[in-house]
């Protein structure tokens, strides 16, 4: 997994040098049976000089067999984006996706399952027909305690599975 890439290091240029790590990483995962993914925060969504995004480079100047991603759909949604859009457009190359919610405040803060306003009903509905294999439960940071955060969370997947499974 490559998780981002430091703050000093987040212009241009440095992307388009991660291209081509990840493509020569990703190459010799591929060859050892190991999957490498990219994992997206909402700063790697800021337009470059060629319109696209950061992350719509690494994704499309890489290769699709060396390297997936690992969407998490919090960053994307807190930077304004679709997370089933962007799985949609990356079919078959989304085999991790970080489930996480936001409170619907100023302050979008991260939030239990269910609690927020993140439309994971839309999420989960497109994984099976989009190849995605794990799903991912992330809470970086909780308001109340973490073990209550988890239970919340996984009550919300379960009623979840009950009520449309």
């Amino acid at each position: 997994m490559c998780p981002y890439l430091p703050p000093e290091q987040r212009k241009e240029e440095d992307y388009r040098q991660l291209v081509n790590s990840l493509n020569k990483i990703g190459e010799h995962c591929k060859q050892e049976g190991i999957t490498l993914c990219y994992h997206n925060h909402d700063f790697e969504l800021e337009l470059l000089s060629n319109g696209k995004t950061a992350l719509e480079m690494l994704l499309n100047e890489t290769n699709p067999e060396w390297v997936k991603a690992e969407f998490d759909i919090y960053w994307l949604t807190r930077a304004g984006h679709d997370p089933v859009e962007w799985i949609k457009r990356y079919q078959g190359r989304t085999p991790l996706v970080h489930l996480k919610d936001m409170t619907t405040d100023a302050e979008k803060q991260f939030a239990e399952l269910g609690t927020g306003g993140v439309d994971l009903h839309s999420v989960l509905e497109i994984g099976a027909e989009s190849g995605i294999e794990w799903w991912i439960i992330e809470q970086d940071e909780c308001k109340n305690p973490p073990l209550q955060c988890v239970e919340k969370s996984m009550n919300y997947l379960q009623n979840y599975r009950n009520q449309y499974q």
